[in-house]
């Protein structure tokens, strides 16, 4: 998943033309799908947006299971996976456009934005936007839930950069609420114990 510290559409556009996304694991990931099947009471279909949705194996689950999902990706081959998706029987729009950047009318838009494997991505200097552009497009009460990756030792020689529940406690805390934090049981592979499940939800 390295391209070289860069976060440039052309750049991940290159990954998938070479066929090498090897943060693609063909399906949804499990923490995702358990989630979905336990249902907490803060968990209920709705508008949601997916950052960074890759080929959109996540957005299509949450579409099957009743959510109005958007899934934004910057990379047109991702885009073009996600549309793949798309049928009758789901809502599930596919958006080409930088999470950081996105158009004012998708502003206050969703109740929850999911995350996976894409806060990871986005260097360091960034995040914070990354935490603006999640808060800019929930709805107020909204929640940010997902599988946040790299909780291992620290490696800015990415992406995926690290990260730390310091670090993600620093950057949220102003603007949101955490209201899960744990280490999912059923990661996908060499992800067991390098990634975290977090919600959390806009402060009022």
């Amino acid at each position: 998943m390295r391209i070289n510290g860069t976060d440039k559409a052309e750049s991940w556009e290159a990954i998938y033309q070479t066929g090498d996304a090897g943060w693609d694991i063909g399906k949804p990931a499990p923490p995702l799908a358990l989630l979905l099947q336990s249902l907490p009471d803060w968990l209920s279909p709705g508008k949601l947006i997916c950052f960074g949705a890759g080929a959109g194996h996540d957005s299509f689950l949450f579409a099957e299971n009743g959510f109005d999902v958007t899934a934004v990706d910057f990379a047109p081959s991702a885009v073009r996976s996600i549309k793949k998706y798309a049928s009758a029987n789901v809502s599930l729009n596919a958006l080409e456009a930088d999470i950081l950047a996105l158009p004012a009318e998708h502003l206050e838009s969703y109740d929850y934005v999911l995350e996976h494997t894409c806060f990871c991505a986005i260097p360091v200097e960034n995040r914070a936007k990354y935490v603006s552009a999640a808060k800019s497009v929930l709805k107020p009460g909204g929640i940010l839930f997902g599988l946040f990756y790299r909780f291992d030792p620290a490696d800015d020689k990415g992406p995926p950069y690290s990260t730390s529940e310091e670090e993600i406690r620093d950057l949220f805390s102003k603007d949101f609420e955490i209201i899960e934090f744990s280490t999912p049981k059923q990661s996908h592979g060499k992800r067991q114990n390098r990634e975290r499940f977090i919600a959390m939800k806009v402060k009022k």
